[in-house]
């Protein structure tokens, strides 16, 4: 379980700025709006990490609560930070004003609603090398945390641009990338709306390694009053898009498979949606129709393993630079790319 933060009247407020000295290995910024219960939790599951490393902890407010600046302040760390921005970024915004926010060779965007387990730095520590563009490890996911049994030695795995395909590496959460990379690459592109993640990790495979430590280290929280449930239905078309864009780019030897592939994973997140959400806007009547395909009907897992097999080392690693992983289709216009193709 996680555990509740310091008593804050024995806490000095939160450090606002003077931010000073050598640049700290980590980073780990918070996205915060409105929910200081959960940030607690999340700046807690921090503090308890195992292993001590130079970090800093920063809190980007966009919601300027009284009660946020506050939490941070509970935990009396010099390398805790609040920083309350000028106006509402929105989510996307506030994520890119945390990678803009840090001075660590490596960050993490870590939103107020998830935590870290103990043994999360631990476990990545070894992974961060030259060469690499992101380490993560594999979550956890529910309403409340789930307590696990600390895991042993467990060996990590290259998640290329090409498997995106499918679905990106990871949820949100336990996602530690070097800074100037993603900086290069000029953040999340907010165009992409709830999925600017999805979309992100995709440039930053296409720009370098993301390895996955094959061991739960995050938690992600699924509750009521999420994005998802508010914007599923874009989420849906957008996905789609990303996937056509990501066959377009890994297989121009084998277009036909690849946007085949791109149907069946979007089919089959369709009828999640719909067993989640129940009947809803045309997109998802459109997607649902997608599983008139050839086989449709066999298992994930199986196209899973041809996705892979398919990849071998050949996946496209695009030049190093803003527009890395970006295709001119994808850019037409400046309301984003909200077009649904087949």
């Amino acid at each position: 379980m996680v555990e509740t933060a310091p008593n804050p009247r024995t806490r000095p407020a939160a450090r606002r700025a003077g931010r000073s000295g050598p640049p700290p290995l980590i980073t780990i910024a918070v996205p915060a709006f409105n929910r200081p219960a959960l940030l607690a939790e999340a700046l807690a599951s921090i503090d308890r990490q195992t292993t001590r490393l130079p970090i800093e902890v920063i809190v980007c407010d966009d919601g300027r609560m009284q009660e946020t600046r506050a939490v941070v302040g509970q935990f009396g760390r010099a390398d805790y930070f609040y920083l309350e921005n000028e106006e509402a970024l929105g989510a996307v915004g506030n994520w890119n004003r945390c990678l803009r926010a840090a001075r660590g060779e490596f960050v993490m965007v870590l939103h107020e609603d998830d935590a870290l387990y103990p043994w999360y730095m631990e476990a990545v520590l070894p992974r961060m090398r030259e060469g690499l563009a992101a380490v993560c490890m594999k979550t956890s996911r529910g309403a409340t945390q789930p307590a696990l049994a600390r895991p042993g030695p467990a060996d990590s795995t290259a998640y290329p641009p090409s498997y995106f395909l499918k679905s990106a590496m990871t949820p949100f959460p336990g996602v530690l990338m070097r800074r100037d990379i993603a900086l290069r690459l000029g953040g999340f592109d907010e165009k992409w709306g709830p999925i600017a993640d999805y979309e992100f990790w995709y440039r930053l495979a296409c720009a370098g390694r993301i390895e996955v430590v094959q061991a739960v280290g995050a938690f992600y929280r699924v509750g009521p009053g999420q994005w998802t449930e508010r914007v599923w239905g874009r989420m849906l078309r957008l996905t789609h898009l990303l996937r056509l864009r990501i066959a377009r780019e890994q297989f121009p030897e084998k277009p036909r498979a690849a946007r085949w592939v791109a149907r069946f994973f979007t089919w089959r997140n369709a009828r999640c949606y719909r067993e989640r959400f129940g009947d809803g806007p045309a997109v998802l009547r459109r997607c649902l129709d997608m599983g008139r395909i050839a086989l449709a009907r066999v298992p994930a897992g199986w196209v899973w393993q041809a996705l892979k097999f398919a990849s071998g080392t050949k996946s496209l690693h695009l030049r190093l630079g803003h527009d890395a992983g970006r295709t001119p289709q994808i850019q037409q216009g400046s309301r984003g790319p909200d077009r649904l193709a087949a």
